[in-house]
């Protein structure tokens, strides 16, 4: 069973005898948005050479486009922070 504990300054994700560290959360998780943009935009191609599929391959271009979109708003999140006065 993985075990995953969220410190400051990195996401520790400890999987059996391994033990991934990432610095900073949001890193994680761009890093993961831009694996999945590629994969849908690939998977989108590839979907789009047979007339059969052309209807998931428009799919995939979607939810590729909709996860490029989601860059700014990740970077906004990642420079915000909300502290008291």
């Amino acid at each position: 069973m993985s075990r995953i504990r969220n410190k400051k300054e990195y996401l520790d994700v400890k999987a059996g005898g391994f033990r991934l560290f990432f610095k900073k959360r949001y890193k994680l998780i761009t890093t993961v948005n831009d694996i999945l943009i590629g994969f849908f935009f690939v998977g989108g191609s590839i979907l789009n050479f047979f007339s059969t599929t052309e209807t998931y391959g428009r799919i995939l271009y979607l939810g590729g486009s909709l996860l490029l979109a989601s860059r700014p708003v990740l970077r906004i999140a990642h420079d915000t922070s909300l502290r008291r006065k």
